[in-house]
């Protein structure tokens, strides 16, 4: 395969759409980002702002194998668009794939974004040579993807699993999806800002908070993201007793808050379940292992890389070969 041989890369969030051409070993190139704005019901604007940028990017590229799509929401059993796509509704039931190979000529994979976050950490970060692996995302929402020996667990909607709508707490306020106290209601970007008010009495946008808990400096957005931390360890706990995975990866722009908000996961991941885990990785004879936590290898292009694993014919990565 040749070392120019690249595919392009799209990552359809809730806010934000992320592009760029990936070749084999994982490197991204011509970069882009743009607002995603697609609420509504119609998916002209967005489209066309899309294909601007897409177009750009296409004409100077040299040896295209085709596009793979992380698409917010979650998608259909032919994997052509989102059937439910809560913060991008001008999207629903729209044939992305279609209009992609309409557009272009060229082939198409389309992925739900957990799977596609799951599957870039998988093959290029910190999930290499894992048995079974999870990817939680936390950005707008909060989600998680699972890998089995290489290969997505896949329950319905081109995903691992609504696992992101889990109750943390019964008592708390409704999400988006109209869900009472939910683990995306209380990590993803809307939660993040509503503590941050409370504690600043002011509005604050989440990439700030975010910002100052990665920085250091400033005791409450230290204090914020730790809380967020605690409330993403309950949610991994109560996942892991279902999916069992070796290593849990944190990716999307939340995980960007780094050790804080990875040293508060892990103190209460190990509170709830810790003993659990070590009992059964004792007795088991290797059938089960102590969960890892650890912060994703790939940042804010994780789910570009993902969705263009097939495109490039990417082998999985051997037993034992982590990134790690």
């Amino acid at each position: 395969m040749s070392r120019t041989r690249v595919a392009l890369g799209i990552d359809i969030g809730g806010t934000n759409t992320k592009l760029g051409l990936v070749d084999v070993r994982g490197a991204v190139s011509s970069f882009q980002r743009i607002p995603t704005d697609a609420r509504g019901t119609d998916p002209g604007p967005f489209l066309d702002r899309l294909f601007r940028c897409l177009d750009a990017v296409l004409a100077s590229a040299p040896d295209v194998a085709g596009i793979g799509v992380s698409m917010h929401g979650e998608v259909d059993r032919e994997r052509r668009g989102p059937i439910i796509a809560g913060n991008t509704p001008a999207l629903r039931n729209f044939d992305m794939r279609g209009a992609l190979e309409g557009r272009y000529g060229l082939p198409v994979d389309l992925y739900n974004d957990l799977i596609a976050h799951s599957l870039g950490e998988f093959y290029f970060g910190t999930g290499r040579g894992v048995g079974r692996f999870m990817c939680l995302a936390i950005g707008t929402g909060l989600g998680a993807g699972v890998i089995v020996d290489g290969k997505p667990l896949i329950i319905d909607g081109g995903n691992s699993g609504n696992t992101g709508l889990i109750i943390l707490d019964p008592r708390g306020l409704p999400d988006s999806n109209g869900i009472t106290g939910s683990a995306e209601g209380l990590c993803g970007v809307p939660g993040i800002e509503r503590l941050a008010a409370a504690r600043y009495g002011r509005a604050v946008p989440a990439h700030d908070v975010i910002a100052a808990a990665r920085a250091g400096g400033d005791p409450i957005a230290a204090e914020i993201i730790a809380q967020i931390g605690t409330y993403l360890g309950q949610t991994l706990a109560s996942l892991s007793v279902i999916f069992y995975p070796h290593r849990i990866a944190l990716t999307g722009g939340t995980a960007a808050a780094g050790e804080a908000l990875l040293a508060a996961c892990r103190a209460e991941f190990s509170r709830l379940v810790g003993p659990f885990f070590e009992d059964i990785a004792r007795n088991t004879r290797g059938h089960f292992r102590e969960v890892e936590i650890v912060l994703g290898g790939q940042g804010s292009e994780t789910a570009l890389l993902g969705a263009v694993i097939d495109l490039l014919g990417i082998e999985t990565p051997a037993p034992g070969d982590s990134a790690t």
